[in-house]
């Protein structure tokens, strides 16, 4: 509520640089780039011939390129400075797409995709930064989840543009022109963000590994990395298979999946502004976390089972509305207790080593389910496992040992 108020009493309205606008609007254009293959998915595996897994693959090679690039994200972006790194970020995902949507070699296109990972990997701590220059502490939960709400809102525009233009043309066209939309919005932020300078000095190389080597001496952002490698696979999972899910196993059209995809996508927007202002309600932000993580995995179980029973199509409707509104509603609460927990002084380095673990958590997660699902011939078995992880994943959070108070004034800068 904090953060909603802070928005209506007009501290945001009158700024014309339309503070809040900007994080959400640059999440949501790097987003439709990284998400342009789920919806898609079923078009490429028809026509390339692909397995599940290799499919996963292809979905997750973008984030490839962002374990790689991650622990250095920090150092550039301070080096280059908010607003060339986030154009910088919209041209390299761009342009490296619409590459990748020419090629026929399949290790080409993964290749290509992974290159557009290494520019994703600098948004999301431009990003941070730019947060933490324009807000106070005791909203960013909020902020941090408005901002958040930009990756589910690019999944939306995705699933409702892309397919479409799929079956008007082709999905390398569509692809092509998912790509360039990406790249078009970089003038945008080339226009619009110019009074946050980049910080040079000569001490960035130095401050950005200490600031590395004090992220693993904290135990609250360690264990919140990992929690992230588990909630962004589950999330990652669902979103990536849900629509060949729908129409493989339970027979639904492309068309009636893309839908649930979108709505699903729509109701995680709406999830993260809400998760994000009860954070703030709350004030610790695990249990948010912990609420989020058990409705996820229970509703996960569930859907595992719908295979084997007659389960109504309204109901699947309410069940991936629920999904979407509690399996993505976690990152925007995580990121802002990354900020909280590592200091506003080292919040690139420290968002962009803990992103290292959320990319990872990404790219080898898609690749676990696939594997299963060829291996067992069926989702079920993946949903079940990646319901347990997400269990398992909040009682992480809450083994860990408090640090002295003295320690933790350390680590905060």
């Amino acid at each position: 509520m904090k953060g909603l108020l802070y928005v209506l009493n007009g501290k945001l309205a009158a700024n014309p640089k339309l503070k809040l606008f900007n994080p959400l609007l640059a999440q949501t254009i790097s987003a439709f780039g990284v998400l342009t293959l789920p919806p898609l998915s079923s078009f490429i595996v028809q026509d390339l011939k692909l397995s599940t897994f290799l499919m996963g693959f292809i979905m997750a090679s973008f984030y490839l390129g962002c374990i790689i690039f991650s622990f250095f994200t920090g150092n550039i972006i301070n080096f280059l400075g908010i607003q060339k790194s986030i154009v910088l970020s919209l041209i390299i995902i761009g342009f490296f797409i619409m590459l990748g949507s020419l090629t026929h070699s399949t290790w080409i296109m993964l290749f290509l995709l992974a290159i557009a990972g290494m520019g994703y990997s600098l948004i999301n701590p431009a990003i941070n930064l730019l947060i933490t220059q324009d807000f106070p502490m005791e909203v960013r939960g909020f902020v941090m989840s408005v901002k958040q709400m930009g990756v589910t809102l690019g999944g939306v525009l995705t699933a409702l543009l892309l397919p479409k233009l799929a079956f008007l043309f082709s999905w390398r066209i569509s692809l092509f022109i998912g790509g360039a939309l990406v790249m078009c919005f970089s003038l945008y932020f080339l226009h619009i963000l110019k009074d946050y300078p980049a910080n040079s000095s000569n001490n960035a190389g130095v401050n950005h590994f200490n600031s590395i080597k004090i992220f693993f001496k904290n135990s609250r952002l360690f264990r919140l990395s990992i929690l992230s490698f588990f909630f962004v696979g589950a999330q990652f999972s669902y979103f990536m298979y849900l629509v060949l899910f729908l129409n493989l196993d339970l027979k639904y059209s492309v068309a009636v999946s893309s839908v649930l995809l979108a709505l699903s996508q729509a109701s995680g927007a709406i999830g993260r502004v809400i998760w994000g202002a009860a954070s703030d309600r709350a004030g610790d932000k695990r249990k948010i976390l912990t609420v989020i993580g058990i409705l996820s995995s229970c509703s996960l179980l569930f859907l595992s089972l719908s295979p084997f029973m007659s389960v109504p199509f309204v109901v699947m409707v309410l069940l991936t509305i629920l999904l979407g509104f509690t399996v993505s509603g976690w990152n925007g609460i995580y990121q802002a207790a990354i900020i909280e927990y590592g200091g506003e002084q080292s919040a690139a380095v420290s968002s962009g080593v803990s992103l290292t673990f959320t990319y990872l958590g990404i790219f080898l997660f898609p690749l676990f389910f696939g594997w299963t699902k060829d291996t067992f011939s069926s989702f079920s078995i993946s949903w079940i496992l990646v319901s347990v992880c997400l269990v398992i994943s909040t009682f992480i959070i809450h083994k860990e040992t408090k640090l002295p108070s003295s320690k933790i004034d350390k680590y905060a800068g």
